[in-house]
């Protein structure tokens, strides 16, 4: 897909279209085809298992939802199952599936879900959406942020619901920084004033700490008009004029006015422990999150337009289960994923919330909703972008991040770096 104009309905291609026209085909689809399937074929009671990846008090909600799940379907019980880190439960996931076990609901990273779709490890959620029995409506489509969507959809088909996601946003010290800078002239005029450099590096501070990987250089291209791919079929694309200046910007930053601390580490740790005055990082609601208790957050500073991404993870519908376990599962999640109860997830965890009605749930406007400067974060959403949903993603990330590591350290030019990076992609994607 080529750029098209700024707006709503960012994808990996650029801002535009593919959500919505996600969320346009399903509209059509519904409005066609709703009433195919049965009312149910669960006639008796059923057990399902979910993998999630929470701990603590998000995994005693998860159960307290599973439970309230159950009193409104007594014919299914839930049995929630904690299965390690969200990349480590995928793995199992995948082993599960191919040994012909596992659970019938899983939480997985979105990272995850090319591979899985390709080790026949989870099914399309088409043929329950469109039962007019306990589907989604059009309403429900054109609920979820179009960045989620277009994360879970691949071959015009949706393989999960969004769950759990933060957004990335800027995080300053609000003893230093009275206001966040919006765009990027002032965060490179904050940033610059913002470091003390001192002859004993130790001492020194900076106005500015990022972690050098991929994310981060995403999320500049697409605030200079970028895109990851473009084409038909989708080919990498991103050492053109708009990558090579959203890095050239990050180099100026860290090489030329060395006002930034990169790292391989956690940038925030650098910001709460006074070695720089902001950073920039996926957060949620502060109140929720213990390393934000003495930091401020504020909507990223925009280039030529405003863009953010929303990692996280999604509730997939696992094969090998029976027709009522899938039934079972789909109500599951898609009673977990609608408009109270994602509120209630996301003001109990700090998550965002995946649908834009649960905005107006009352336990998120008495909670997070209250907060204006986590409003404005969230509303970044409405352009956030989707990272390319295909295999060789992983395997492209990884390569981009040491290009991008590089430039930050002055060790090739940014055209080198990404021409480098974008040729390895495509023997990564194949022909």
């Amino acid at each position: 897909m080529a750029t098209g104009a700024p707006g709503r309905g960012w994808t990996a291609a650029g801002p535009g279209g593919v959500a919505l026209v996600v969320c346009l085909c399903l509209y059509l689809f519904l409005s066609g085809c709703l009433g195919a399937g049965p009312e149910t074929v669960i006639t008796d009671p059923v057990t399902i298992t979910f993998w999630h990846a929470q701990k603590g008090q998000a995994a005693a909600l998860l159960e307290k939802l599973a439970a309230e799940f159950s009193s409104e379907e007594p014919l299914i019980t839930v049995e929630c199952v904690y299965r390690g880190e969200p990349a480590a439960l995928a793995a199992a996931l995948e082993e599960a599936a191919a040994g012909g076990e596992g659970p019938a609901v899983a939480e997985v990273p979105e990272a995850s879900l090319a591979s899985l779709r390709a080790a026949g490890t989870v099914r399309s959620l088409e043929s329950f959406m469109v039962n007019r029995h306990y589907g989604l409506d059009v309403s429900d489509t054109e609920d979820f942020w179009p960045c989620l969507v277009e994360s879970n959809t691949a071959d015009g088909q949706v393989w999960g619901l969004p769950f759990s996601h933060e957004v990335y946003a800027l995080v300053y010290r609000p003893d230093l920084v009275p206001e966040p800078p919006r765009t990027w002239d002032e965060l490179r005029e904050a940033a610059t004033a913002l470091t003390v450099r001192s002859p004993d590096p130790a001492r020194s501070s900076f106005g500015l700490a990022v972690r050098a990987d991929a994310d981060l250089f995403c999320l500049f291209l697409y605030q200079n008009g970028g895109a990851l791919q473009a084409g038909d079929p989708p080919r990498y694309c991103f050492n053109d004029v708009a990558g090579v200046v959203a890095l050239d910007f990050l180099y100026e930053l860290s090489c030329m006015r060395r006002s930034v601390l990169v790292t391989m580490g956690d940038p925030l740790e650098a910001v709460a422990d006074g070695r720089a005055a902001m950073t920039i990082v996926p957060v949620r609601w502060p109140v929720r999150d213990p390393g934000l208790t003495s930091l401020a957050a504020a909507p990223l500073p925009s280039g030529v337009r405003r863009a953010t991404l929303a990692p996280g993870s999604s509730l997939v519908i696992c094969v090998g289960r029976s027709p009522a376990e899938e039934e079972a599962a789909w109500r599951f999640i898609r009673w977990l994923t609608g408009p109270a109860n994602a509120a209630r997830w996301a003001a109990a965890t700090g998550y965002v919330p995946v649908r834009r009605s649960a905005l107006e749930e009352p336990v998120w406007r008495a909670g997070p909703g209250r907060d204006p400067a986590f409003s404005e974060i969230v509303a970044q959403l409405e352009w956030a972008a989707a990272l390319p949903d295909v295999q060789s993603w992983p395997e492209v990330e990884e390569r981009l991040s040491a290009a991008v590591y590089a430039r930050l350290f002055g060790q090739v030019n940014s055209s080198e770096a990404l021409l480098d990076a974008v040729l390895e992609a495509g023997v990564a994607s194949g022909p």
